[in-house]
């Protein structure tokens, strides 16, 4: 399985066109958001951003992130797109499960979860599900991995997030939230990668064998 994973993208359209073309060229199997497809609070952006990528012709699953409407955890109506916000959704030989929105925060953006809530949506997604072949795509990383970690050295990643991964073994887990935490990491088996902003132009790929996960981390260039 190959996947082109992206976050952040804040209404990029020329990004999300890039994308799909790449992702068209390369025999993608899938196209990975982890969140943040709009500016600030327009679903108008985020399902244009999902038109465009569906151009691709391959699925495209995502996740809001905290800088999305709310009323993106709900389905929008883009053929080939398909919302993870609470879901499993079964892709090939591997289970995907997702968490939109972001930690409380000071900033008080539109989609932000307690701890808590985090924990709920994702035990309830994944409640009929043994632990190991799954995908997990969240906006918000773990806690206290390169994929959460300010500029300052602070880890601001979610402790629910990093305890469901160590439990339930997920071979992958796309997240973004973080500008300046573009990496690859593990918490113990388990592959993280925050592909880093989209709109400037970054992403990753994923390539799954044997449930095995490579990935690199690429830039679009222009």
């Amino acid at each position: 399985m190959k996947l082109l994973a992206i976050s952040d993208i804040h209404g990029k359209s020329w990004v999300a066109s890039e994308i799909a073309l790449l992702a068209s060229k390369e025999n993608f199997d899938a196209i990975i958001v982890s969140g943040d497809l709009s500016p600030y609070m327009s679903i108008e952006i985020a399902k244009e951003i999902l038109e465009i990528l569906s151009e691709a012709g391959i699925p495209v699953f995502y996740v809001p992130g905290n800088m999305d409407d709310p009323n993106l955890t709900k389905p929008v109506e883009v053929n080939g797109t398909y919302n993870l916000h609470g879901k499993c959704i079964e892709f090939k030989e591997l289970k995907i499960i997702g968490v939109g929105g972001g930690l409380i925060s000071p900033f008080k953006t539109p989609l932000e979860y307690k701890e808590e809530d985090f924990s709920r949506i994702l035990n309830k997604a994944s409640a009929d599900i043994k632990p190991g072949k799954i995908i997990l795509v969240t906006h918000n990383p773990p806690y206290n991995t390169s994929a959460d970690k300010l500029d300052w050295g602070e880890h601001v990643g979610s402790i629910s997030i990093r305890k469901f991964i160590e439990e339930r073994k997920p071979i992958l887990n796309i997240c973004g939230h973080i500008h300046e935490a573009r990496s690859i990491d593990k918490i113990n088996k388990t592959v993280i990668i925050n592909p880093g902003p989209a709109m400037k132009g970054y992403y990753a790929i994923v390539e799954i064998k044997n449930f095995k996960v490579k990935a690199e981390l690429l830039k679009i260039s222009r």
